[in-house]
């Protein structure tokens, strides 16, 4: 089928900026330029061809000049008027001569014939109007000489140089000049003699000569030489990549003889390379030829030698140099990652030491994906290769050796920030020392546990001014919590740093002495990722805006702290920062509760306790004698206050939750329905306030939950349509499921489908996944409850405890889509289960079970949702 003009392609398009003049030659229909073209798409590999009237006179200034010589020539009748444009063409252009070294003829014209002679007209014409033509005349056909060195080297030897002599390039006459042929005059020009010149090649000529005859004579022989010894192969483009090279770098000879170092086949990659990234604007020193022969010998791949080749000379355009970018590509090539970690070669930064065997021993150690990363770094992070030399990589267990790697991203960045991190990483590399001492002392597990904390703590430390003065109290704490009766599998993730680092100094350094009940508390609070996530959120409020206070209850109120954090983290971002804001101006946080008078600071606690809803926190005695219904001696007051002050941490932060549900639940009233109420409460605090985030579906059915009225959106015009658009789905079997009954050790296991809205909007909490609240995709849970194509799969217990859950869909193919089942820790006999489910589902429905395979996808689309994360099918299915 013929293309329409709008269905074909534009050509490249060339860039007459870009083009560079290799010679101009003279031919039978005038001055050609030969040039070499630069398009959109790269160099040309070709010549192209243009007469010297159509020629740009960016490329070539004296265009329009010599092809007004050129017409002078043609129309020359005395030698001596069309002499200097003669000389100006002799010198600007070079004749073509054609392979078979056949030169050109000089058209002749033959003379007219005599007439002859009658007996009517003896003396032939006399008496007759008819005048017989003029015997020929010898033309001047100067543009003919020039054409044919035969027949100028002819003109120059007749030619008398004393009445009219040879002039320069610059039109000086050459009065002391004896050359009586072409090369003769070349050899003068050069400052040799005839006999020293070699024989030229006729490609050399064509395509080199032009710009060489103005050159020292060594720098022509150089050339000369290279094209000699080149292996041409029958390669035009590589003849003509040279030959634009010469023309536009024709005294940075280096760059070209390092084609001498490479086998025949790998030249053309290098002059593409070099071309491409102008490498030749530079020194030739930058790239010598022991590099070269480094780069040719890294692989046998010609296509991997043509990548390296082209980052090495790309980095030294961004002055950096060769041997580091040679580095590189030798650890790119011994790990087989250049296609991953091409983009990290390509660098603007250079170092002068990279110890290579401590880069891939640390990289074996953290699993052989690091090596060109720790390159990187070399010449990102100023003494990072003396940094890898100090570390004890034998002493490392894999985890440690990659946390320690991929703590150094840290310090890494293009944006403004860059010298404020530099800074940073100096101050690392000071304090780097006394951890590494301690860590090495550590068995395997205790490492990570170790090299975890010390990840975040160094990620999430804003001051690093104050860095080396913390972490003297800090280390001891970390060392402290890497023994009995801590967990070595412990995750703190942030929590530690974010409680830390708003301490002022003097409690920074009680902390190593603290009661190893607060942090056994801490790692309690912490046992899952969820539950971790919303300790980060909440404490980094928290603490930054009332560090005292939580320093406090860390020992007064341990407990409380950790379950009140978590609430307040539960609030997205913006609705965390404005509820602290006002927290911080209630009497809870404001008065000056130390400084006043014990029964001045009991009665005020008691009646605020009362006010927000609170148990008192007063001994009862305290409270009959306030009451005046008891009596009290001096000492029994002083007693039962101090009791009572020793509460008001706990106290405070009771009120703080109370206040928090207060915000949340005061739409709705549902915080007593249910623990699962409770948590679609928390579900929406944390949603922000995002489109996609499906806040508003779950504010509407937390309402209408509130009222009473029904909690099911199955009814909903968005997902009955989806019901008539799919027939094949039998709706009421797809939103009732089946049950199946397994026994699991000593445990009876029922899978089923969920019905009840609390309870599907816990399938992240439950199993401690993104989808929990406050998680990073708690709007997903939504979504199932919203869509009438997702189903949650829970397996319970005999105690209705959720052990397992798995998320089911239809795709808009019609295929069942199965999830995988969470959390992952699941035993093989329950997956087995999950697996039996699912294939009994896709039968009973009649729909295909999606396999996941390469050639094959699966659609599921959001219906009355307006966000859902797709966490990828279940590759065990």
């Amino acid at each position: 089928m013929n293309q329409t003009k709008k269905d074909r392609f534009p050509s490249p398009t060339i860039n007459p900026s870009n083009a560079v003049l290799v010679g101009l030659i003279r031919q039978v229909d005038g001055i050609i330029a030969l040039l070499a073209d630069e398009r959109d798409t790269g160099i040309e590999s070709t010549l192209r061809r243009v007469s010297l009237p159509d020629l740009d006179c960016t490329v070539f200034a004296l265009a329009r000049g010599l092809q007004a010589d050129w017409q002078t020539l043609r129309n020359a009748r005395d030698l001596k008027a069309a002499w200097p444009a003669f000389w100006r063409v002799f010198w600007c252009s070079i004749p073509d001569i054609a392979s078979t070294g056949v030169a050109l003829a000089t058209p002749r014209r033959a003379p007219a014939k005599r007439p002859v002679a009658t007996a009517a007209h003896p003396r032939a014409f006399r008496g007759t109007k008819f005048q017989p033509p003029k015997p020929a005349q010898a033309e001047l056909d100067l543009c003919a000489l020039l054409l044919d060195q035969r027949l100028l080297d002819s003109f120059f030897v007749r030619h008398d140089f004393s009445t009219l002599p040879a002039l320069d390039q610059n039109g000086a006459p050459l009065l002391h000049c004896k050359a009586r042929t072409t090369a003769a005059f070349l050899a003068h020009a050069w400052q040799v003699t005839e006999q020293d010149l070699p024989a030229f090649p006729v490609g050399f000529r064509r395509y080199f000569l032009w710009h060489l005859r103005h050159q020292p004579y060594t720098l022509m022989l150089d050339w000369l030489t290279l094209w000699r010894a080149l292996e041409w192969d029958g390669s035009p483009e590589k003849q003509c990549l040279l030959a634009r090279l010469c023309a536009v770098a024709t005294q940075q000879f280096p760059w070209a003889n390092l084609l001498m170092q490479l086998r025949p086949a790998r030249q053309l990659a290098y002059l593409r390379a070099l071309l491409k990234r102008r490498c030749y604007l530079h020194a030739p020193s930058l790239f010598s030829a022991e590099q070269m022969q480094r780069l040719d010998a890294l692989t046998e791949n010609d296509e991997r030698f043509a990548l390296y080749v082209d980052i090495v000379l790309d980095n030294l355009g961004r002055q950096v140099s060769a041997a580091y970018s040679l580095h590189g590509c030798e650890v790119a090539e011994m790990r087989g990652s250049i296609e991953r970690d091409e983009w990290r070669l390509r660098t603007s930064f250079d170092a002068d030491d990279v110890p290579i065997d401590i880069i891939m021993r640390a990289s074996d150690l953290a699993g052989g994906g690091t090596a060109v990363t720790l390159w990187q770094f070399c010449g990102e992070l100023p003494g990072f290769a003396g940094f890898l030399r100090e570390i004890s990589w034998e002493a490392l267990s894999n985890q440690a050796a990659d946390t320690l790697i991929n703590l150094s991203y840290h310090f890494f960045s293009y944006e403004d920030e860059k010298i404020r991190l530099l800074d940073n990483w100096r101050v690392y590399l000071k304090v780097f020392p006394a951890f590494h001492a301690i860590l090495i002392t550590l068995q395997a597990d205790w490492q990570e546990k170790m090299a975890g904390m010390w990840k975040h703590f160094i990620d999430g430390w804003d001051d690093f001014a104050q860095l080396e003065s913390a972490l003297q109290d800090v280390l001891p704490l970390m060392v402290r919590l890497c023994r009995p009766p801590f967990s070595a599998t412990a995750d703190y993730s942030y929590t530690l740093i974010n409680m830390i680092e708003p301490l002022s100094p003097a409690h920074r350094a009680q902390l190593p002495d603290l009661d190893l009940r607060i942090w056994l508390s801490l790692e309690r609070a912490c046992r899952r990722q969820d539950d971790t996530g919303l300790l980060v959120y909440g404490f980094c409020i928290f603490s930054t805006a009332a560090p005292a206070i939580a320093f406090e209850a860390m020992q007064l109120a341990t407990d409380r702290l950790w379950h009140s954090v978590q609430l307040l983290g539960c609030l997205s971002y913006e609705r965390r920062r404005q509820f602290m804001a006002g927290q911080l101006k209630t009497d809870w946080f404001t008065l000056d509760w130390q400084g006043m008078q014990v029964e001045e600071a009991c009665r005020l606690l008691l009646r605020m306790s009362s006010e927000a809803g609170l148990d008192s926190p007063l001994p009862r005695r305290l409270r009959a004698y306030f009451e005046g219904s008891e009596h009290l001696s001096a000492v029994q007051i002083r007693r039962h206050c101090k009791l009572a002050l020793s509460r008001l941490p706990a106290v405070r932060l009771q009120a703080f939750e109370n206040a928090i549900w207060k915000t949340i639940d005061a739409p709705f009233q549902l915080r007593d329905y249910s623990v699962s109420a409770r948590h679609a409460l928390r579900l929406l605090a944390g949603l922000d306030s995002q489109t996609d985030s499906n806040r508003k579906g779950l504010r509407k059915f937390l309402k209408q939950a509130g009222k009473g009225q029904s909690l099911s959106y199955l009814d909903h015009p968005l997902n009955q349509a989806w019901y008539a658009a799919h027939p094949r789905v039998a709706a009421s079997l797809w939103s009732t499921g089946l049950r199946h009954t397994v026994q699991l050790g000593n445990d009876e296991l029922t899978l089923a489908f969920e019905h009840d809205p609390f309870e599907i909007l816990m399938l992240g909490s439950y199993v401690g996944s993104c989808l929990g609240a406050g998680g990073l995709c708690a709007y997903s849970a939504v979504a199932c409850l919203l869509d009438a194509n997702k189903q949650v799969l829970y397996a319970r217990n005999a105690k209705g405890k959720v052990v397992a859950r798995q998320l089911l869909a239809i795709d808009e193919a019609e295929q069942l889509v199965c999830f995988s089942v969470y959390p992952q820790s699941v035993h093989e006999d329950l997956l087995a289960a999950f697996k039996a489910y699912n294939l009994a589902m896709a039968e009973s429905l009649g729909l295909r079970l999606y396999l996941g395979n390469e050639d094959d996808s699966y659609d599921i689309p959001t219906l009355l949702a307006l966000g859902w994360w797709d966490d990828g099918v279940w590759s065990e299915q």
